[in-house]
């Protein structure tokens, strides 16, 4: 397996620094995977502003490799390969996000780990976010550890919230895999979606609804869904037993946004890592949509997104069993 770090290590991130250098430590021991740090120099940029550079120094690219150097020291990885610059022109977070995503798929990397500092309202749009302009754009999945995660503490339980669709079986693949990694349960989330269309609004009697070609009540609709979903979660509950991997499964009827019940379900069982999917559908805020997004920058946890551009591609790198 091969691992890209994405630091920004120039900048007063020292807080964020550790903590992915923390979780890297937790992946190396899980996989043993070559970790890359790597550093985007965009050209004609003044490197440092907390080092000094000597001004007879021309080659910014060595010169921030050796710097580089000194700024990993600190955090104590011994395991890391060689420190990697990438000179690019791009003046945006896009374009930046861009050179590492061709670099990741050039040097066929598994996964890039990369800091967010969760910025909101006024300050993100000034800023933009170069980990969100990545999630949109890279073909590996996206490790992205938020200014709000707690102290790392290990993986033990993984929370993976999906619509149990097409791309959700291959991508539970995925989960199953990194699940027997680190010797990590599984919690299964599931969203019931709220119908759209009511054909009937009368005081005299409910709301129906269309619902698969027949009209239902919302209650209705509701018992079915949860039935269905259930069934389907059980299914995936013993898929994963098969595998070695214990897992259990929520389903939500509270019709709430995705992303707070996400978070909330962060919080009630102890979650060490959420794993989001890009999709369509009622929880389709996996990626491009506002849900994960959210997710992103107010997890206390790590957030490890299955891009779309991933999941789209027709190989699996990560597990060759087949599905149940």
């Amino acid at each position: 397996m091969r691992i890209i770090w994405a630091m920004d290590a120039f900048e007063d991130n020292k807080e964020l620094n550790q903590r992915m250098a923390d979780y890297l430590s937790s992946l190396y021991e899980a996989t043993q995977a070559e970790i890359e740090p790597l550093y985007l120099l965009r050209e004609n940029e003044i490197v440092l502003p907390t080092y000094e550079v000597p001004t007879w120094v021309t080659d910014h690219s060595r010169t921030a490799e050796a710097l580089f150097k000194e700024v990993l020291e600190d955090y104590n990885l011994p395991f890391l390969l060689e420190p990697k610059v990438i000179p690019h022109a791009s003046q945006s977070h896009a374009g930046a996000a861009e050179a590492l995503s061709d670099y990741a798929a050039r040097t066929h990397a598994d996964l890039i780990v990369v800091g967010s500092h969760g910025r909101q309202g006024f300050q993100r749009f000034i800023l933009g976010s170069f980990a969100e302009s990545l999630l949109l754009q890279s073909e590996v999945p996206v490790f992205v550890v938020g200014s709000h995660t707690n102290t790392h503490k290990g993986i033990s339980n993984i929370l993976f919230p999906t619509e149990f669709g097409d791309h959700s079986k291959e991508n539970f693949r995925h989960v199953l895999d990194l699940a027997r990694k680190f010797n990590a349960k599984i919690t299964l989330f599931h969203a019931i979606a709220r119908p759209i269309e009511s054909l009937f609004d009368l005081d005299t009697r409910p709301r129906v609804y269309n619902f698969k070609g027949k009209m239902l009540t919302l209650d209705q609709i509701i018992e079915h869904q949860i039935e269905h979903q259930a069934q389907r979660a059980q299914h995936w509950v013993q898929w994963a037993q098969k595998e070695g991997v214990v897992a259990e499964f929520q389903i939500d009827n509270s019709f709430k946004a995705i992303d707070e019940l996400i978070l909330n379900t962060v919080e009630q069982h102890d979650v060490d890592l959420i794993v989001m999917e890009a999709q369509s559908g009622p929880m389709s805020a996996a990626i491009l949509g506002s849900y994960t997004r959210n997710v992103v920058r107010r997890a206390n946890c790590p957030v490890y997104v299955l891009t779309r551009h991933f999941y789209d591609r027709n190989e699996d790198r990560f597990m060759d069993a087949p599905a149940p």
